[in-house]
């Protein structure tokens, strides 16, 4: 049962995110936070795959799922303290932002899950 409830947490941030940015953003938010879900997901799931469901060093006891869950979440929380003080941004300089939070969730989660 807590197994299906960690699996599925990180889809609360769907709502926090695309109501928690103002009005000209919400689709870029939503767009980023689906594509960060699915890319730290398909990374988690590679790991189980090769047979390190806790990272290929084994330096931390932690499931690779968990450790996505945990920097994607810091990483929604820097997005959102970015944009609460963005409120006048271009719809494309957050566009922007988004993508660059995406690029930094892959590469941190990839770190991650490997040690």
């Amino acid at each position: 049962m807590l197994d299906t409830f960690y699996y599925w947490i990180d889809v609360i941030w769907i709502p926090v995110l695309f109501f928690g940015v103002h009005k000209k953003h919400r689709w870029w938010a939503l767009g980023f936070v689906i594509s960060s879900i699915i890319i730290s997901r398909l990374l988690a799931e590679v790991m189980v795959y090769i047979g390190y469901p806790t990272g290929i060093m084994g330096l931390i006891d932690l499931n690779v799922y968990k450790r996505g869950i945990i920097v994607t979440s810091f990483f929604y929380i820097l997005l959102l303290i970015l944009a609460h003080f963005s409120r006048r941004t271009e719809g494309v300089v957050f566009l922007a932002a988004c993508l660059t939070f995406f690029f930094m969730i892959f590469a941190t989660t990839a770190i991650a899950m490997l040690l």
